[in-house]
Formats: C-alpha cells, sequence, structure tokens
C-alpha cells in the first residue's frame, strides 16, 4: 500500500502542518537562537514552495553578521520581502562606535534590516553566538555598548511598533529596554539577563515573563507601581540563575494588588523565598485563574495547604515541591498536600485537563499512590504525569 504523503492532505489540513512546523522550528531552548533552517522544507518540491513560502517568510533569524550582510543583499534583490516580516529572532552585541567627533553609530549593520521591518510585531533578541562579529579599522574611535542603540538608532528615526518583545539573554549580558523601543504596544514582554528595567508606560501589556534577571533592579519593585495602568492575563517567573531574582512574598503581594489581579495563567519556578501562606492568599483572590504551575523548594515551612484555595476554573496544575540542600524533607506536610490533590483534584468532576506532579518518590510509593492516581486519571480523562517537569515548562 502506498503511504500517505502532506500532498494527499486535503489543503487546509496542509496549511495547518505548515504552521506546526514552523512553531517547533521556533521553539527556544536555553537561550539557543533559531536558525533559517525552515526555508529547507519549501525546496521539498513547487507545491509546498507555493503554498508555504507567504508563512515562512514572514519570520527569519539572524545569528550573526555573516548572515545580517548575506539577508540584507538578499532584500537588494527582493524588495518585496522585508514588509512581509513580522517575526525576527537577532543577535545582539550592542556594539555602537563613536568617533572622536562625537559620532555615534551601530558596530553591526543589523540597524538597516531591522529598518525595513516595517511590519514587524514580534522580535526577540539573543546573544551572538558562532561567528565573530565586525571589527573596525577607524582611526581614534571606541566601541561603546547601547543594547536597543545598536538595533533602532535614534538618530535614524525608525522604531518598530512592536506586539512582543523577549530577551532571551546570558545572566551577565546588559539590557536596558525601551530605550528607543516605544512600548505602548506591547502585549508580550520577557525580560532576561542582567536588565535594567525601569518604569514604563504598558498599557496593552497582558503577558509578563521575567526570567533569570540578574541585576538588582527587580530586588525592591513593586509591580503595582513598577507596571500601572495595564491587566496581566499571565505572569511567569523563573529564577533561571542562582544570581537571578527570586520573587518574594511582598513581590507576589503587589502583583496581585496591580496588574495581576485576574490572572489567568501564573508560573512560578524555583520559588524558595514565597510562604505557604502568601501562595494560598495569592491562590484565594484569583478565581479566574485556570493554568497554574509552582516549583517550590521549602525550607522550614509548609504550613498552609495552598491547593484547598485552587478555584473551580482551574483546568492545568502543575507542582513540584523538593527541599533546600540544607533543609528536612517536610513529608507530613506534603503527604496531606497529595492527600488534597487526589481529593479536591483527581477525584472531583471539574474542567481539570492536565496535572503535572513531582514529590518525594517516598511519598508516591505510599500505599500505592503512584499507581491508583493512573488509573483515576485515566478514567477522568486527565492527562497525568509524575515526576519532574520544570525543565520542560515553556518560558
Amino acid at each position: 500500500m502506498k503511504g500517505l504523503s502532506i500532498q494527499d492532505l486535503p489543503y487546509d489540513v496542509r496549511i495547518l502542518v505548515y504552521e506546526a512546523i514552523l512553531a517547533n522550528h521556533l521553539c527556544v531552548n536555553q537561550n539557543q537562537q533559531p536558525s533559517n533552517d525552515h526555508i529547507r522544507v519549501l525546496h521539498t518540491c513547487r507545491q509546498i514552495f507555493y503554498e508555504a513560502r507567504a508563512l515562512f517568510h514572514k519570520y527569519v533569524s539572524l545569528r550573526n553578521d555573516w548572515e545580517v550582510d548575506h539577508y540584507l543583499a538578499y532584500l537588494d534583490s527582493e524588495p518585496k520581502t522585508a514588509p512581509t516580516v513580522r517575526w525576527a529572532d537577532v543577535a545582539n552585541d550592542g556594539r555602537v562606535l563613536e568617533s572622536t567627533l562625537g559620532q555615534t553609530g551601530p558596530a553591526s549593520r543589523l540597524y538597516l534590516v531591522l529598518a525595513r521591518f516595517v511590519s514587524l510585531e514580534k522580535l526577540r533578541v539573543f546573544n551572538v553566538r558562532h561567528y565573530h562579529p565586525h571589527t573596525t579599522s577607524m582611526p581614534n574611535s571606541r566601541y561603546q555598548l547601547n543594547f536597543e542603540g545598536a538595533m533602532f538608532p535614534a538618530a535614524k528615526g525608525f522604531s518598530p511598533l512592536l506586539q512582543a518583545y523577549e530577551l532571551h539573554l546570558d545572566p551577565f549580558t546588559r539590557a536596558n529596554p525601551f530605550q528607543t523601543i516605544p512600548s505602548n504596544h506591547i502585549r508580550s514582554l520577557r525580560l532576561s539577563g542582567d536588565c535594567h528595567f525601569r518604569k514604563t508606560p504598558l498599557p496593552a501589556l497582558r503577558h509578563l515573563t521575567i526570567h533569570g534577571v540578574t541585576s538588582n533592579a527587580f530586588d525592591q519593585i513593586h509591580f503595582n507601581s513598577s507596571f500601572p495602568n495595564c491587566q496581566l492575563d499571565s505572569f511567569i517567573h523563573a529564577q533561571g540563575h542562582r544570581l537571578g531574582f527570586e520573587i518574594r512574598n511582598v513581590h507576589l503581594e503587589s502583583l496581585l494588588a496591580g496588574p495581576g489581579s485576574c490572572l489567568r495563567k501564573l508560573v512560578l519556578l524555583g520559588s524558595s523565598r514565597l510562604s505557604s501562606a502568601t501562595i494560598a492568599s495569592c491562590l484565594r483572590s484569583l478565581p479566574t485563574l485556570e493554568y497554574f504551575a509552582l516549583s517550590l523548594v521549602t525550607v522550614n515551612e509548609l504550613r498552609e495547604n495552598f491547593i484547598l484555595a485552587l478555584g473551580p476554573s482551574l483546568q492545568v496544575l502543575k507542582l513540584q515541591i523538593t527541599h533546600a540542600w540544607y533543609a528536612v524533607p517536610l513529608f507530613e506536610e506534603e503527604r496531606t498536600i497529595c492527600d488534597t490533590i487526589e481529593k479536591k483534584i483527581l477525584l472531583q468532576h471539574l474542567p481539570h485537563k492536565m496535572v503535572h506532579v513531582s514529590f518525594h518518590s517516598q511519598l508516591m510509593a505510599e500505599h500505592g499512590r503512584q499507581d491508583r492516581w493512573r488509573n483515576i486519571a485515566a478514567a477522568q480523562h486527565i492527562s497525568l504525569k509524575i515526576g519532574p517537569w520544570e525543565a520542560e515548562e515553556e518560558t
């Protein structure tokens, strides 16, 4: 029997396949910037080329100055391509060149490419890897660092009206967001690296991710005053680095008192500074919460059973409880949480679609708990995963 090929699928299904291919290609793992290998799919056959090229050409990845120069040459030969680009991943080392006359300008020609993306909606910025950047032999000049100025020089006058702006930076890469990029249209924001964030108007902001921010800019932050006049749908925090910003009780309380008062998705990874009482209070104030992921590192308390505070709208629960290397496991408190998950989440006829849990192995082995949970989940049509899940969580 002849095997089924993509050409045998209906046109609408083929379009969905192309979208899935691109979405999978765009996934970021450990701050590694995607390539442009998705374009190779277009060379599979003539039919795929004509059906998928409009979608695939909406995205471009520029990982170094060599790719920037080649893409500039391509745009010169295909000028109609640049206005179709909606999503761009770029590597930026932030270098600008200053002469003795006081004139400054980007060391890379990346800004020339970005200036042509007049329809750009989403920009993700990475560290430069794989290739040495341009150097200059211009006498009496020196390099300075200006993170956004290297991409969008203020003197050039062009700044995109981005809807999504993501920094996927190494822990000690310095960034000062919104120096030249307008913030009024940003709906999704991801901050990372040595990020020096200052109070910025973000009226359209709906999704905020803070991952591995190593500067002290957030240590004294109050979300209700630093992110005024916005209403978040989702908030994601991951410490991401041993020197990364740790979310504490005061931060979570100010988030819920301000922009996060109506969250539908809350993700807190690697949290060791949050008390169980604050977590419970937070969950009680979020009756519309649909997605809750918590990776909690206990130190000396787990007094409050915050599972009891989850509302009826919850559809996804991800919970991981470990203990600090210098602390004693809180088996009795964890056992109580396990019992509550079974009674309140697994056995109840509620719209829970996914449950991921990771507890100490001896707790899951007690009285056949792990096998019993799998049987309950199968009967209740719940997607259940038992074991570490934090590394798979999209941040």
